[in-house]
């Protein structure tokens, strides 16, 4: 009985060194596309092995986005026999690859405009690093979201996924437009403001993971018309909730500061507070709204 289990066990042990292989494969295929995007202005390798901290966030944030949504990729059910099971864990995995490689576009167009990011990343702008590793992050959280479960295969994903990038983005545009009006965003996070980059970064990632709950709560069998509108519900009400939730770790946690003044002071350990802070309450408001 005993070396029955072993058996059982060592076969298992197997099956999950072939999971991580496809991970690793993907996250050279990844690997590649950075450096090749990146080729024109730097040798990323050179740059990474020189210290480069702004590079190497933009490189640790997207190996840490892909692991995230690879996850999604192993969460759904076997179907069919191993290999088949593996060779759709790969493709998945490569559509991952290009949902994190296609978050960068969006950082570069949306979130940063003005601001050349490859070049500010080969300036050593930190700040610029923190917000792509933050976007880069966001990304591979509603990538799992998106894949995970009985989603309906490829292109259901896709959509999963297109919505709630779109989703992030603007949530982030309307934030900065009705709450930060006053600080010039790209002109900071250009002048290398590292506190202003930390808490841009961690609000992709909270509001990331509101949207998660909301993309998984829209997998069922609702009219499209309700899945809509109940996405639009949890998106807005998380976004206050974790507005209002900020006001209050300003007001009692972080008390030496404003975040105003955080910002315009460039204070980087209460802006870590502050979005470490953020990020507890939306990882508990996510499990809530689930």
């Amino acid at each position: 009985m005993t070396i029955k289990v072993n058996i059982m066990n060592i076969e298992e042990y197997g099956i999950y060194i072939l999971y991580t292989l496809i991970y690793i494969i993907c996250m050279i295929v990844l690997k590649q596309i950075l450096n090749l995007k990146a080729t024109e202005h730097y040798d990323a390798d050179a740059e990474l092995a020189s210290g480069n901290l702004a590079v190497g966030l933009r490189r640790t944030g997207a190996q840490l986005g892909l692991a995230i949504a690879m996850m999604g990729v192993l969460a759904g059910t076997a179907q069919g026999t191993l290999v088949d099971d593996l060779v759709s864990s790969l493709m998945y995995g490569l559509l991952a690859v290009a949902f994190i490689v296609s978050s960068l576009i969006l950082t570069d167009r949306f979130i940063l405009p003005g601001i050349h990011n490859i070049e500010a990343l080969k300036d050593r702008n930190i700040s610029v690093g923190i917000v792509e590793f933050g976007m880069l992050t966001a990304t591979g959280v509603i990538a799992y979201s998106s894949i995970v479960g009985e989603g309906g295969g490829f292109i259901s994903s896709i959509v999963y996924f297109l919505v709630g990038q779109l989703t992030l983005v603007t949530l982030v545009l309307v934030y900065e437009k009705l709450v930060m009006r006053d600080i010039d965003i790209v002109q900071a996070i250009s002048n290398k403001n590292t506190s202003l980059g930390i808490y841009i970064g961690g609000k992709l990632i909270a509001y990331s993971l509101i949207l998660k709950s909301a993309i998984a709560g829209n997998q069922t069998e609702m009219q499209v018309n309700d899945q809509a509108i109940e996405f639009i519900v949890i998106a807005v009400v998380g976004m206050v909730l974790l507005y209002l939730f900020e006001f209050l770790i300003d007001l009692f946690i972080v008390t030496s500061s404003k975040m105003s003044t955080i910002i315009e002071q460039d204070q980087v350990v209460p802006a870590l507070q502050i979005t470490v802070g953020k990020l507890g309450v939306a990882l508990i408001l996510s499990n809530a709204i689930l």
